[in-house]
């Protein structure tokens, strides 16, 4: 126990309390001068221990020359509440003692050594220590304005100074006052941060932990799978089959796995991301030499699983978004928001076609080309075969010539109507509508005009044998296209395949069927050597028959319009002339066709009676067309293939590669490619549309159109199709039956005229068509590739940076690691004002450091002067904790580099 002189001494410094006296003790006969004090919220509750003289090694005692006036100068200082009648500003300081203290006899004292009236005091004076139960703010917790002496000094400083009544471990006997106010000494007496707050876990650990190897788990398969997404974004690689209709994936499946995988990729990158944070963060807050951590990068967490908090607390990404973690952290943010969106447009399999892919097709053939037995033996009849078996099937021909000869008629027809009415009429072929078709109900046929330089010199041919002459060829596409297609053996995914949505195009190279129209406008006495009827006559004198008109000879001695149609032994076997019965009589037309011929004859003929008159001879315009088909190498067919419907089109010299010409450079053309089988389905097909009514004076509706469509001068009519243009759109239809299951060539090197089940023929094509594809389907959606390169980019920065490092931290950003971390660790200067609104200002980028007292871990901010940099610390900051790698590669290569440069 102190002697009396030393009580004496001590005397000043309790009456300084006089406006602090608390109560006398429980049991006590001391009256008060002052009564009790009530305040509601904060009042100053006086201190139970006892402040008594401790010694030191050098034996002396702590007196006025250790005290620290600057303490508490400002009565705003700390969190120091003033209590009515006082003006806030402590009467009496004690300097806190220094280190290695030798505990004094004094810090034994009891109540009891105390008595009433006795000039010790009861009460120490208000402590300082770092666990006073005062609620003035202790300077000493770090003040950064006055002074930043360690949590771990104050701790220790307040263990030497705060002697309580019995022991260190003894609560106050003041925890309850009469005010009713809890002593918050009381708290720490039983709470002793080093002893009761050591870290169960440790805070820097290996690898080998559950935590950390899930944390490796999801890296390595974010990376693999994002990885994955990306080649497969860049490749764009196409399913064919893989993905169809009643398949083993059908798209809807596959966007459910491409929306699943994306979102585990999203999920599995904001984890490695945030860990990533963490982990830099508190090796940069546990490493002596780094500059600690600011509030703001603290915050970057939130920005990654809380994009929304980049508006809100703006001021976190005001001072932490242009570090590099900042930047980091940002890019992570916004592609995390995108990366299924990214997924979607450029990894979702998508309808899209590709490029013209040249190939080989194979399709099956089965008839020559225009064999009229293969042709009525397709056609599909209900009348047994047994109840007509003569002409069941030629019957059923007919019917499905009339009706596609006159359909396609129909719809040209239709065609020219719109053309002429809005004044688009041309007197040039190529301007002119071009033939139509329409196969199976469900195929539009585009058939275009060639060989037009005969069409368009009618007026030199006029010149040349004083006959208007019109002479059009019309070309169609080969239909083996089609069932080339839809055959298995070639592999194309069909609309159907693909819900109902896909479409594919083919240009394939083959030879297409060409009918050859010339009408020529002539008078009755040019075509009487042709006419039956005058015959009987022409021995008489007054016969306008040639004078070599021969009845006899086949090709009859010759015509005037030999040169113009080609008859005679010159041009061919069988180039014989026509023979009519007799003339037709007004808008009329009767034929000539190949009943009772030789097989060889290339065309067939039709004359009428148009009533027109001639502008030149005043006499009644009788038109007479030559009708011939044969096989062209200059085209090529092109077919579109859709749920909604296809089209085919013949394109003609273009030179286009794909020409049947450049597959077979010495195809045949012109008059050796003629067919002599075609005329035998045009004996039905011509009579099948009514044109032969004029034997019998019918006057057909048909043979009456056909006929107002004479050509009475020597160009085109701008505003009506010509005579020669009507007949080869209605037989046109006779020209896609003749090419179907046809060979790919303009041969046929069969013994027979047709084949069971057929024979396959390769030819030459090239396929665009629509299949499930991964990498966008237009050109904007690439911009989402920055988005997937990204994400794997950082994926893998993080995964070598997990790889690198062998020891795991703690996640200072983790609310919870942070919270627990927080609640031990004492007050600061730094975020004064900030207990109930949250941290502002320049409160983000104050550095806050985690020291280690014994195992009790805990954050206290960093003193400016400490947080200084110099240029060579700063530049090797800059070089070596990007990312925070304490004991990295990176660092241990920089360091000496930075030395040289501070030299």
């Amino acid at each position: 126990m102190a002697s009396t002189n030393d009580q004496e001494q001590r005397e000043p410094l309790t009456t300084d309390l006089h406006a602090r006296t608390p109560s006398p003790l429980p049991g006590s006969s001391q009256v008060g001068s002052t009564t009790a004090r009530h305040r509601p919220g904060y009042a100053r509750v006086p201190s139970v221990s006892v402040v008594d003289e401790l010694f030191f090694e050098d034996g002396e005692v702590l007196g006025d020359k250790r005290r620290a006036p600057k303490w508490h100068q400002d009565p705003n200082d700390g969190l120091g509440i003033v209590v009515p009648g006082s003006d806030g500003r402590s009467k009496s300081v004690v300097t806190p003692p220094i280190r290695r203290p030798v505990a004094s006899g004094n810090v034994t004292d009891t109540p009891e050594a105390a008595t009433p009236g006795s000039a010790k005091a009861l009460m120490s004076p208000p402590s300082t220590g770092g666990f006073s139960g005062s609620t003035r703010y202790d300077a000493s917790f770090g003040d950064v304005r006055t002074s930043y002496n360690s949590y771990a000094g104050n701790k220790h400083q307040a263990h030497q100074s705060q002697a309580s009544l019995n022991s260190f471990k003894q609560p106050s006997l003041y925890a309850h006052s009469e005010a009713g106010l809890l002593s918050v000494r009381s708290k720490y007496d039983d709470f002793a941060p080093d002893q009761h707050c050591r870290s169960a876990i440790a805070f820097k650990r290996g690898r080998l932990t559950w935590l950390s190897a899930t944390i490796m788990f999801l890296s390595i398969y974010s990376t693999i799978m994002s990885g994955i997404f990306l080649i497969v974004a860049l490749r764009g690689p196409r399913y064919g089959h893989s993905i169809r209709t009643n398949g083993t994936l059908t798209i809807s499946g596959a966007t459910v796995l491409t929306t699943f995988f994306a979102k585990t990729i999203e999920l599995s990158f904001i984890t490695v991301i945030v860990a990533l944070l963490g982990q830099a963060l508190a090796r940069r807050a546990h490493d002596k030499a780094a500059r600690g951590i600011t509030l703001a990068e603290i915050s970057m967490r939130s920005w990654i699983l809380q994009p929304g908090t980049m508006i809100t607390h703006w001021e976190s990404v005001r001072y932490a978004g242009i570090t590099l973690l900042g930047v980091i952290s940002l890019l992570a943010a916004v592609m995390a928001m995108l990366y299924v969106t990214a997924a979607n447009a450029l990894v979702q399999p998508q309808l899209k076609f590709n490029e013209w892919q040249p190939t080989v097709m194979q399709g099956l053939v089965k008839s020559s080309f225009a064999n009229p037995k293969y042709i009525a033996s397709d056609c599909k009849y209900p009348i047994p075969a047994d109840v007509d078996p003569t002409d069941g099937s030629t019957t059923c021909l007919q019917l499905e010539h009339s009706a596609m000869a006159f359909h396609n008629y129909y719809g040209y027809l239709n065609t020219w109507h719109d053309a002429a009415y809005s004044g688009n009429g041309s007197a040039d072929l190529a301007g002119r509508p071009k033939g139509y078709a329409l196969l199976n109900d469900n195929t539009t046929i585009i058939a275009p005009w060639i060989e037009q330089e005969y069409a368009n010199n009618m007026t030199a041919l006029y010149e040349e044998h004083n006959i208007i002459i019109v002479n059009v060829s019309m070309a169609m596409p080969h239909v083996g296209v089609i069932s080339a297609s839809i055959d298995s053996i070639n592999g194309i995914m069909q609309p159907e395949d693909l819900d109902g949505l896909g479409i594919y195009r083919i240009r394939a190279s083959m030879p297409s069927p060409v009918v050859h129209v010339l009408c020529a406008t002539l008078t009755e006495e040019q075509l009487l050597p042709l006419t039956l009827s005058a015959w009987e006559n022409a021995a008489s004198p007054d016969s306008l028959m040639p004078s070599d008109f021969n009845a006899s000879d086949p090709y009859l001695g010759g015509t005037t319009l030999d040169t113009i149609f080609g008859w005679g032994e010159e041009y061919g076997e069988f180039k014989w002339p026509p023979v009519f019965p007799k003339l037709p009589i007004g808008y009329n037309t009767i034929i000539n066709e190949t009943t009772g011929i030789p097989y060889g004859r290339d065309a067939v003929y039709l004359v009428g009676n148009s009533t027109a008159i001639l502008p030149a001879t005043g006499e009644i315009a009788y038109p007479l067309c030559q009708v011939r088909v044969s096989q062209t190498p200059i085209c090529y067919t092109t077919y579109n293939a859709s749920s909604s419907g296809a089209s085919m089109e013949a394109i003609c010299g273009t030179n286009d590669p794909l020409q049947y010409n450049h597959s077979l450079t010495n195809a045949t053309s012109g008059n050796y490619s003629l067919s002599k089988d075609w005329p035998n389905i045009a004996s039905m097909w011509i009579k099948s549309i009514s044109l032969d009514g004029g034997l019998v004076d019918a006057n057909g509706s048909n043979s009456r159109l056909l006929n107002q469509l004479v050509t009475l001068d020597s160009k085109f009519n701008l505003g009506l199709p010509s005579m020669s243009e009507a007949l080869a759109v209605m037989a046109g239809y006779t020209l896609l039956q003749s090419t179907k299951d046809t060979p790919f060539v303009e041969f046929w090197n069969y013994s027979a005229l047709s084949i069971e089940p057929g024979q396959y023929q390769y030819f030459n094509a090239s396929i665009q068509a629509q299949q499930y594809q991964s990498g966008g389907n237009v050109p904007y959606q690439r911009a989402f590739g920055v988005i997937l390169f990204a994400v794997f980019i950082l994926n893998l920065c993080a995964l070598i940076y997990f790889l690198t490092h062998r020891d795991w931290y703690t996640d200072l950003s983790e609310p919870s690691n942070l919270f627990g971390i927080l609640i031990n660790s004492p007050p600061s200067r730094e975020l004064a004002e900030a207990c109930g609104g949250g941290p502002t200002g320049e409160q983000f980028r104050s550095s806050w450091k985690l020291q280690d007292d014994g195992g009790h871990l805990y954050m206290e901010s960093m003193d400016p002067s400490q947080a200084a940099e110099s240029p060579s610390m700063r530049r090797k900051r800059k070089l070596s904790e990007g990312f925070e790698m304490m004991a990295s590669p990176i660092r241990n290569a920089t360091e000496s580099f930075g030395d040289r440069l501070s030299l």
